[in-house]
């Protein structure tokens, strides 16, 4: 993203899931599973907005039937449409997540997908495996309350960057100094961000 922005483009990291399709995708498109993934999305000179995959550039994801540098909609879902589909009962929240850790798909881990894409919409970079209480966390999901089910809500029907802005400023969606995360090669861990 750097470059994007170098040339004065407006850009932000995305979360989501590679959508399922007709074509294995290697891990990222089981049969009925919604792979996490992260793309980029920059904004055109005319306005609109445009996401771009570099993950699948590589050769050996072959003719994926798209261009990597325009990805339909149709094939990657943001965390906001994941989120609104699993609470309207149309998807199934155990179809999100890492289909290889059966402990990482789930409810909790699309609201952490939404809590992190809007983190990022607001220059806020985190990292896959990052996370906070209340809403961003790695806890269960049915301990929620119902204000914090509508504010996530509003996250995922916010369509301009001004709505975005505002939700974002709800304390329970920024991330606070102290966060969690959950990497790969450390595992879960406090981590201590830099004050800016």
């Amino acid at each position: 993203m750097p470059g994007l922005r170098a040339a004065a483009r407006v850009a932000a990291a995305r979360h989501g899931y590679a959508r399922p399709g007709p074509r294995r995708l290697r891990h990222l498109l089981v049969d009925g599973f919604h792979e996490d993934h992260w793309v980029t999305e920059y904004r055109l000179p005319d306005g609109s907005w445009r996401l771009v995959d570099p993950q699948v550039l590589h050769p050996a994801y072959g003719d994926l039937g798209f261009d990597p540098l325009d990805v339909p909609r149709d094939r990657f879902l943001v965390a906001g449409e994941a989120w609104r589909a699993c609470r309207a009962g149309d998807a199934d929240p155990e179809t999100f997540g890492f289909w290889s850790v059966e402990s990482l798909r789930g409810m909790w881990f699309v609201r952490g997908s939404l809590v992190l894409d809007l983190a990022c919409r607001n220059g806020v970079e985190t990292l896959p495996w990052d996370g906070w209480e209340p809403l961003a966390g790695f806890g269960d999901h049915e301990s929620l309350r119902a204000d914090d089910l509508a504010l996530l809500d509003a996250v995922a029907g916010a369509r301009t960057d001004e709505e975005g802005r505002r939700l974002y400023a709800d304390p329970r969606l920024a991330p606070p100094r102290e966060i969690l995360s959950q990497s790969p090669c450390f595992g879960l861990r406090g981590v201590t961000l830099p004050q800016g």
